[in-house]
């Protein structure tokens, strides 16, 4: 704890706090990534790509986009209409419509995502709150695995990241992460540069 008040300093150890109290204002909902009941919108097997739409909540659709062995996130409106890809001159297709953010060492994600909103009938979510499961490298080559979960600030569909916490370093991981979407991805803009990486742990998302 007390390494996350060094990190986040006075002010926004303040508005951490705050989070905790505005919790009561928010709640969460869970949707499911289930990929094996996702409808697929595109495939390219030769090239290791596939777009998944998944159901989510509050009206929106989740896209999940697998490439180069990263999941990547998109949401839009369960009414969207999907533009068709458009073929190049290679044979291969380029996407129209954005595929997200992913993070980048190889991963996948975790069985759920949530969704922060006002407690409020017919609000709109204001974040989403996602695990992944991403591969790290020890300095003699041994492969392992780590847990970040990804704060994103939502605005009708437009997700960016804002805050990344380690899910195994921390044991209130889950808590921060509500917290931290509470105040920061509830108000402000899209970070700047690198994500802030919050709490212990996740030293290789320290930029």
């Amino acid at each position: 704890m007390f390494r996350w008040v060094v990190i986040l300093g006075g002010s926004l150890w303040a508005a951490a706090f705050l989070g905790s109290v505005q919790a009561a204002e928010n709640t969460s909902r869970y949707s499911d990534l289930d990929f094996a009941v996702c409808e697929i919108v595109e495939e390219d097997s030769e090239f290791g790509f596939v777009q998944m739409k998944c159901p989510g909540a509050h009206g929106y659709d989740v896209y999940a986009t697998e490439a180069d062995l990263r999941i990547y996130l998109s949401f839009k409106p369960e009414d969207f209409v999907s533009v068709d890809p458009t073929t190049t001159d290679e044979g291969g297709t380029e996407e129209v419509d954005g595929i997200g953010q992913t993070l980048p060492p190889f991963n996948t994600l975790g069985p759920k995502l949530e969704w922060r909103a006002a407690n409020i009938v017919g609000a709109e979510p204001f974040a989403t709150i996602v695990r992944y499961h991403y591969q790290t490298m020890d300095e003699a080559g041994a492969s392992g695995e780590g847990q970040l979960l990804v704060v994103s600030r939502f605005r009708e569909g437009e997700s960016c990241h804002v805050a990344y916490i380690d899910a195994l370093a921390n044991s209130n991981a889950n808590q921060m992460a509500r917290d931290l979407a509470d105040t920061f991805a509830n108000s402000g803009t899209c970070p700047e540069g690198a994500v802030p990486v919050l709490g212990a742990g996740a030293e290789a998302f320290r930029y």
